[in-house]
Formats: C-alpha cells, structure tokens, sequence
C-alpha cells in the first residue's frame, strides 16, 4: 500500500490517499480538493472510498468537489455527526470562518466500529475515538502497522476539545484506549502535523 499525504494551505489539515495496484482510498477530502485531484489523476486508481475521521470544516470542505469527480466512492462518516456535513455550527465552519460550509453530499455508510474493511485488497478497521468530537474515529492499518488518528493524537499534543461535542477527559480515555493499545512501533498519520509512533507519544506526549 502507497500512501501520499497533501497538506493544505488554508488549515494545515491532513488528507491522505492510500492505493495499491486496483485502487484507491482518500482520508479527509479537506479544504483543498484541487491538490486532492491532482494527486488522484497522477495516481490513476478508482477511488473506492472517501474515508471521514470526523466532520469538522477543514477537513470537509473539498468532499461536495471529489464526490463530483468521483461519483462512484461511497462516503462513510461515524453516525453522532450525520447532520453535521450540512449545518455550519456543528462543524465549526459559522464560528471559525465567518462563512458557512455545508455539503450536500450523501453519506453512503455510517462505520460499524470494531469491524474489519476491505476495499479490495485495503484492510483496516475503524475505533471509535471521540473527543475532539462525538463521531471522531481512527482507521487501523494491521497488516501495515498504522493508524490515521484524525484530529485525536498529534505529535507531541492531542485534539483540542472546546468546540461543540468536545470532551477532554473523553478524548484522553479515547486515546489511552483505542490508540495506545496498539504497538509502540505503528506509525501514527495524524490528521494535523507530522507523522510519530505510538510509543513516542506514550513516552513524550505532555497530556500523558
């Protein structure tokens, strides 16, 4: 499995594509869908799937743009935040932006958690990791030896909690949990920042 990483200008979000020989899968169509598409065409794999660790603006802003180019990728979002793709308070987008984000594409599939996925030939499973916010989730890569954290761990910090749905003490038992369960060795792809392990942020995360 490949995996590119495209960083935004706009908010320092974090999307990722991972593809292997038949297909691709995006993580977080984010706030720049013309670097995502550019990426996509040079890959040149279907997109199966758009993956969403969570519905805040920033890291939905391009998925009414990608579903367009790539109207056969199912969506799949966590079910605590259904409604927030169209409403501009739950996503933060009214409160940080001064303009509302809204999407009026149609989620495919709410994730069942704890379950195994396999999107021809990319397995990975999906914990459930609220926090940040209600329907934050994060996708484990076995076989590879990774997980995408969304907007939950960061090198060297965590998610903040102070917008709607946010919970600190849940976000750090979400963590503890879900994430620091794993081996020390997976590389963590975090939905801001730069890539660490597991075992770094035990040792050196300060909220730990």
């Amino acid at each position: 499995m490949k995996i590119n990483k495209i960083v935004s200008e706009i908010a320092q979000e974090n999307a990722y594509i991972l593809s292997n020989s038949t297909f691709s899968l995006l993580i977080d169509p984010g706030s720049q869908p013309d670097k995502i598409l550019e990426k996509l065409k040079e890959i040149n794999k279907p997109l199966a799937a758009i993956l969403l660790t969570h519905a805040h603006f920033d890291h939905i802003m391009g998925l009414d743009t990608i579903k367009e180019a790539y109207p056969k990728a199912l969506v799949l979002l966590h079910e605590s935040e259904k409604d927030w793709l169209t409403h501009p308070e739950l996503n933060a987008s009214a409160s940080m932006m001064g303009k509302p984000v809204t999407c009026k594409t149609i989620v495919d599939e709410y994730y069942s958690c704890n379950t195994p996925y396999n999107f021809s030939g990319l397995e990975f499973s999906v914990q459930h990791t609220p926090g940040h916010s209600p329907g934050g989730v994060s996708f484990v890569f076995e076989q590879e030896g990774i997980v995408f954290s969304g907007d939950a761990l960061f090198s060297g910090s965590i998610g903040r909690t102070d917008l709607i749905g946010g919970n600190h003490e849940q976000l750090l038992h979400s963590i503890k949990q879900e994430l620091f369960s794993l081996p020390d060795d997976y590389i963590v792809y975090p939905g801001h920042g730069p890539n660490t392990t597991i075992g770094k942020e035990k040792l050196y995360n300060p909220f730990f």
